[in-house]
């Protein structure tokens, strides 16, 4: 208790700053009790909700409800970090699935290598927030995990050959089909899967399929050879302007899209050489990368 200077005692609050109608610094409500909001919850309301300025104090409904929204916060972080981990953890399982399914196919244990292949596909969506058969080469565009659509390029080879030995399966293999002609194109087994992939349909149960395959993944080639190879990733600066180039200029013009042939006719055997030597394709590099530049400014 305290004595006033109009003589009636008056108390003290025992978490408050002062005393009378006093407008909330949060919602401008008058209030005669305003509540110290201490430096940690202050930290964890920042955490939670870093566009909103937070006052020193403020009313009790309003301090009531900073501290719902502390605890909601930290049960969202808390929920949004298992989320993360459990993706790390399918992230890194997702290799083991891929070797113990490439095993089973070597022991031709088709069946059970199919189950393992659909599971690696569905880790990955699942790990990209995908919905089944949504992932895309573009997912991949991190440098560090571009080589990944090689992999997944392999898995869907093993897949479309698995589909072509039921009848049952034939919308899986046309699906399976969609989805390798995009992915191929990314990749750095292009030239092999389509060199596979022709001898296939002389043998498969169902060659319209491979042959439909053919000419998704052959008729418009998403990728340029040697570039893909001098800089070792389908989606580079350099790779993604020489593509634009091709496909805003070249393909508009019959000069063009006769270079296209031409390059596309030769480029493979040229690729493969450079493949096989570091040298050359550290040579190549910044005359590459020269050049995409150039080109890129007039497209």
């Amino acid at each position: 208790m305290r004595w006033s200077n109009t003589g009636f005692n008056e108390p003290i609050l025992a978490r408050g700053f002062s005393i009378g109608s006093e407008a909330c610094p949060r919602c401008g409500s008058p209030t005669e009790e305003l509540l110290k909001i201490e430096p940690g919850m202050r930290l964890s309301l920042a955490s939670v909700s870093s566009d909103e300025d937070i006052p020193e104090a403020a009313c009790r409904q309003c301090f009531e409800e900073l501290t719902r929204s502390v605890s909601k916060g930290v049960k969202l972080r808390m929920e949004a970090q298992a989320r993360e981990q459990n993706k790390a953890m399918l992230w890194k399982s997702r290799v083991n699935l891929v070797k113990q399914a490439r095993q089973l196919m070597s022991q031709k244990a088709y069946s059970e290598a199919a189950v393992c292949y659909e599971k690696y596909l569905r880790i990955l969506e699942m790990v990209f927030n995908k919905k089944s058969g949504e992932l895309t080469p573009e997912v991949f565009n991190n440098s560090k995990r571009s080589k990944e659509v090689t992999v997944i390029t392999s898995v869907y080879w093993d897949l479309f050959r698995i589909y072509d030995m039921s009848p049952r399966y034939g919308d899986r293999q046309k699906k399976t089909a969609d989805k390798l002609s995009i992915f191929v194109k990314y990749s750095t087994i292009y030239p092999d899967i389509l060199k596979r992939a022709e001898s296939f349909s002389r043998s498969a149960k169902h060659p319209e399929i491979v042959r439909q395959f053919l000419r998704s993944a052959g008729g418009v080639r998403g990728r340029c050879f040697i570039a893909t190879v001098v800089f070792e990733n389908p989606t580079s600066k350099e790779v993604l302007l020489l593509r634009h180039y091709r496909d805003r200029v070249l393909r508009k013009s019959v000069h063009g899209r006769r270079i296209i042939l031409i390059y596309y006719r030769y480029s493979p055997r040229l690729a493969g050489y450079i493949a096989k030597s570091p040298t050359l394709k550290k040579c190549l590099r910044p005359l590459l990368r020269f050049c995409a530049e150039r080109l890129g400014k007039t497209s």
